[in-house]
């Protein structure tokens, strides 16, 4: 007679799927700062799967969201190819319907009324959010 451990250390365990899967366009020119937020969505990511594309200048964001389909952009102020919020509207311009998360190093109150002017759903400041806002801030803006 086998016992319920001996039938449970046979039994094949199959991971969880996520629920949900998120893909993110993430314009951004910084290596490390794409490991970070990698790292810490992985961290948080429970019953979703956050699946990240990365591009180094907003031309190449264009081309990507040409040949892909993603859910939301996340999106540095500072580029190699345009800095600012003009980056903001040019990319709600070429996109109307795709949430844009702006995630800058840049804290001022200025730079993110002007971005949120210009369309992006919300305004974080590299550093200042944790795994689980960053989280947050993400499902707010794909809901």
């Amino acid at each position: 007679m086998q016992t319920s451990s001996s039938l449970l250390a046979r039994r094949k365990v199959t991971p969880l799927k996520p629920l949900r899967v998120v893909r993110i366009l993430l314009v951004e020119d910084c290596k490390s700062d794409v490991f970070l937020m990698e790292r810490m969505l992985e961290d948080v990511s429970v019953n979703c799967f956050y699946e990240i594309t990365d591009v180094p200048r907003l031309v190449d964001a264009f081309y990507k969201i040409d040949k892909e389909k993603f859910d939301l952009v996340m999106l540095d102020l500072n580029l190699l190819d345009i800095d600012g919020v003009a980056s903001v509207a040019a990319l709600r311009a070429q996109v109307p319907y795709l949430p844009i998360v702006v995630y800058s190093g840049v804290d001022d109150p200025k730079t993110k009324e002007k971005a949120l002017m210009c369309g992006a759903s919300h305004y974080l400041v590299k550093g200042r959010e944790s795994g689980f806002g960053l989280k947050h801030m993400i499902e707010r803006a794909v809901a």
